[in-house]
């Protein structure tokens, strides 16, 4: 079980991280985080490493494989990885499986990776099938979470971090939900992170490799995905989720009778943050099926796609390809 650590600034964060880890950890930090100077702070060996969608590749893998091996890590060393999600991830496969696996900790520096990416050990990479096709389940020994590192977001970064904290009010957590589309600004409180964050451990303990409820942590991925690669990721991963929700919205409201107020409200949610919620597809139908077809939910002709009766009423529900495609064409 992952220990979550929850701190309010950063100076608390370099006591923390002092005061328990060993001089001779690793840290391997996210390049964006240079401003901050904790290479200067913490009593260890730290390295910079840049990285993003697009580099999320074997290649970056190797490269963390290779520093690894570089400074002598062995089965009883650890890392703490200190990033967005994309660092996370690759970071924690290329842990997971040196040497058979060795420790390691997060320290989430996005407000996507504080409610997501750190959370249920998802690690992998993407390869010309689509995202996170290679990846391990290993969780991470804690997860340490900064409110004050959200400072050091530019705002289309924070915006995306918010579609996945109303994804999970979405599937199980109304009152975030309501505390979301209400609030006149967009940015949420240090207890509203905690109460997203909450929603997908819970699921996590109770289904950890994905058997049956952990699907619902994917609402909206299943066509933001299919955005994303139709992009070639030029659409940021939580842009390509608002809008995979929007059409599984859709979907919901033929499929499962969701009142079209729900989406009036998601609607005007993505108005505020502004954010678009249709997608011009670049690829015909056939295409479409074939990056559907590579979705890790799907069969030979079917995908498991999560929808809403209403608000924290989430069903996974077995459809064809067929069907989602023409939904999100038309």
């Amino acid at each position: 079980m992952t220990n979550n650590i929850y701190l309010e600034t950063n100076s608390g964060l370099i006591e923390y991280l002092n005061s328990n880890y060993k001089s001779d950890t690793l840290f391997i930090i996210d390049s964006n985080l240079t401003d901050i100077n904790i290479d200067e702070k913490v009593n260890a060996r730290v390295f910079y490493f840049d990285i993003n969608e697009d580099t999320k590749n074997l290649t970056s893998v190797e490269k963390i494989w290779d520093l690894l091996f570089e400074q002598n890590l062995n089965r009883s060393s650890e890392i703490v990885i200190i990033g967005g999600g994309v660092l996370l991830d690759v970071c924690a496969f290329a842990s997971s499986t040196f040497k058979r696996g060795i420790s390691f900790s997060f320290v989430p520096s996005t407000l996507l990776s504080m409610v997501d990416a750190s959370h249920g050990g998802k690690n992998g990479f993407n390869n010309s099938y689509g995202k996170n096709q290679i990846g391990t389940f290993t969780l991470p020994e804690r997860v340490i979470i900064c409110y004050e590192l959200l400072d050091t977001l530019h705002i289309d970064n924070y915006k995306d971090g918010l579609i996945e904290l109303i994804k999970h009010g979405m599937i199980a957590n109304e009152k975030i939900f309501n505390s979301m589309i209400t609030q006149a600004g967009f940015n949420v409180d240090f207890e509203t992170i905690k109460q997203g964050i909450n929603v997908k451990m819970n699921i996590v303990n109770e289904d950890f490799l994905e058997g049956n409820k952990r699907k619902l942590l994917n609402f909206g991925h299943t066509v933001g995905h299919i955005i994303e690669k139709d992009s070639n990721y030029e659409v940021t991963h939580g842009q390509a989720v608002a809008m995979g929700i929007y059409y599984e919205l859709l979907i919901s409201k033929e499929q499962l009778g969701l009142p079209k107020d729900i989406i009036n409200s998601y609607l005007n949610y993505l108005n505020k943050i502004e954010y678009n919620y249709k997608y011009n597809f670049l690829s015909n139908s056939k295409k479409l099926i074939e990056i559907l077809k590579h979705d890790k939910k799907s069969s030979e002709e079917n995908v498991d796609i999560v929808l809403l009766y209403e608000i924290g009423n989430p069903k996974v529900i077995n459809l064809t390809f067929n069907e989602v495609i023409e939904v999100i064409q038309n």
